[in-house]
């Protein structure tokens, strides 16, 4: 079995819009219901896939820093620009993790 091995680069807490560009639903126990998980982000994460083609995880954490979704971006810059458009986080707001 192939393992990942990922490295996280950089972190951000962030606030959800009021009138976000994306949401994120999770399929409830309620039959043909999905709810709406997009308001329990709070951090961001950018990791590195480690792998050598560049891609990225954007984790995207609750308050508790349980993972509420994730989506794989081709580079950090492309990553970056994602969640200015998504969350309107500027660049200067990463903070790098230590290595």
């Amino acid at each position: 079995m192939n393992e990942t091995h990922t490295k996280q680069l950089f972190w951000a807490a962030v606030r959800v819009p009021e009138n976000p560009r994306a949401r994120f639903f999770l399929k409830s126990a309620v039959k043909c219901k999905f709810d709406d998980i997009t308001l329990r982000v709070s951090k961001l994460v950018i990791e590195d896939l480690q792998d050598g083609t560049g891609f990225c995880n954007l984790l995207r954490l609750d308050d508790q820093e349980k993972l509420v979704w994730k989506t794989r971006h081709q580079s950090v810059r492309e990553t970056k620009w994602y969640v200015e458009f998504e969350y309107g986080l500027p660049e200067d707001k990463w903070n790098p993790y230590d290595s």
